[in-house]
Formats: structure tokens, sequence, C-alpha cells
């Protein structure tokens, strides 16, 4: 499962979004992708169910979209704004 953590607080900026977390006094820009992901895991979701929804909505292969999403989420994990549960 994925889902967000922490107390980010974020608003949309043209197709970004930026981050903010006063807890971490941490600013982060999120580029397209990236913020059609947060908004997926607004409520907690799994990954399988954003792997689809991004290839439904974007021309990418289920490999790219993968490893993509996959590389976003590891990067959210290290500012502490998304926790993810692997089996």
């Amino acid at each position: 499962m994925i889902e967000r953590k922490g107390d980010w607080l974020s608003a949309r900026v043209g197709d970004e979004i930026m981050m903010m977390s006063p807890e971490h006094g941490k600013y982060i820009g999120v580029n397209e992708v990236g913020a059609r992901i947060w908004e997926l895991i607004e409520t907690p979701s799994d990954a399988a169910t954003v792997y689809a929804e991004l290839q439904r909505e974007f021309d990418v292969s289920p490999e790219d979209c993968q490893a993509e999403v996959d590389s976003f989420l590891a990067e959210m994990e290290k500012h502490g704004a998304v926790s993810v549960s692997r089996p």
C-alpha cells in the first residue's frame, strides 16, 4: 500500500504541484506525472492501481511506468512524504 505521510501541504501550479512540509522544513516541486501520482494516493492505494491508472492516462509502457513510479515513490519516501508497504 502507498499512502501519504506527514503534514505535507500541496498546491497546483499549472501542471505541477508544489509541496511543503512545515514539520520537515522542506519544499518540493513535482512534475505533471508526479502530481498525478500524488493525487492518486490522496487515499491509500496499491501500486498496481497507480500503475494501471497512469498507463491509461499517459502513453507509457508498463515497464517504464512501473520503473518511474517506483523511483518517484522512493524519492518521496526519502523526504518523508509517503509510506510504501511492501509485501
